[in-house]
């Protein structure tokens, strides 16, 4: 999909192993030092211009970096079929690994919003030698009680029924009439986007996508594997998302957690220097601790916490 101007960027757009992939990415222009890559996925509806003003601002912090936010599959202008394993959460890592591979990145420090951090959390657990450190962004290691299963499957219908286009329509109907505060700041620009999301989906997708996270299982018992530093960030106002991070915040072994302040779902343009903050202190932690002792040693608890003190 052509960019028009209006939050877009023009993707770059490969075929890998496990099908076509759209992603936008940024590169500091002075190098400098060289650091590991940040890779950043959306959730469910969303898109690689979730990111599209923080790009830059990531890769141009004190440490400089390459930044990359790809299309999952089946949404935006990354392939819109089913993989060989269908819709499912393992295809959407399959998805993951058969990007990072063809660009040459052996090891990167992974962002997931929403369901994006089901991605990174079992791209992680699936190979943990290739992610230096998370950060989960109003997501959880399993799905929200507060965020019902026959809600999907009406939006499932109306998509099926009527479209995307449809689809949306009642949603911005309804959002509109009673707006939450973190919303209405974004006025038209929230709308305009949200239309460009669905549109870049297909009923099949929405239906296929929605179903896996809908169906997952809860990984809480599979946190304390997770070795590598993890950063939780949620929104002050996020209450789907609260109890996600304050299950990452509890179990995990080597984790730090934000509570952004005005923010709801989306503390990334909602609250962005708080955000930017944040990320900038974990990954100068995740950078300092490696730099502390021998190669590995940034698993380890004491060297992250003592750089985040």
């Amino acid at each position: 999909m052509p960019a028009s101007g209006i939050d877009e960027s023009e993707a770059i757009v490969a075929t890998t192993c496990e099908g076509r992939i759209a992603w936008s990415e940024a590169s500091p222009t002075d190098a400098g030092e060289p650091t590991l890559p940040l890779v950043l996925i959306h959730g469910f509806t969303g898109h690689r211009d979730d990111f599209i003003g923080l790009l830059p601002e990531l890769s141009e912090r004190r440490r400089k970096r390459r930044v990359i936010a790809p299309d999952l599959r089946g949404h935006g202008d990354s392939d819109p079929g089913p993989g060989v394993s269908g819709w499912s959460f393992e295809q959407l890592v399959r998805d993951l690994l058969g990007f990072l591979d063809p660009l040459g990145l052996e090891r990167v420090d992974l962002l997931g919003h929403s369901m994006g951090g089901f991605v990174v959390l079992r791209f992680a657990l699936a190979y943990p030698e290739r992610v230096r450190s998370l950060t989960f962004l109003c997501t959880g290691p399993e799905k929200p009680a507060s965020l019902p299963r026959a809600g999907f499957l009406k939006a499932s219908e109306i998509a099926e029924a009527r479209g995307l286009d449809g689809l949306q329509k009642i949603i911005e109907k309804a959002g509109r009439i009673d707006p939450s505060p973190s919303i209405d700041r974004w006025g038209d620009r929230y709308w305009m986007h949200h239309r460009r999301r669905f549109r870049a989906m297909t009923p099949a997708s929405y239906r296929g996508i929605g179903a896996a996270f809908f169906d997952s299982e809860s990984l809480v018992q599979r946190l304390k594997e997770v070795e590598c530093p993890s950063l939780v960030l949620v929104g002050e106002f996020d209450r789907d998302w609260l109890p996600g991070a304050d299950l990452f915040e509890q179990t995990l072994p080597v984790v730090r957690r934000s509570t952004l302040l005005n923010a709801e779902h989306h503390p990334h343009v909602e609250n962005t220097e708080a955000f930017l903050e944040a990320m900038e202190a974990h990954l100068d932690a995740v950078e300092e601790a490696e730099r502390l002792g021998p190669k590995g040693t940034v698993r380890t608890k004491t060297n992250y916490e003592r750089t985040m003190t």
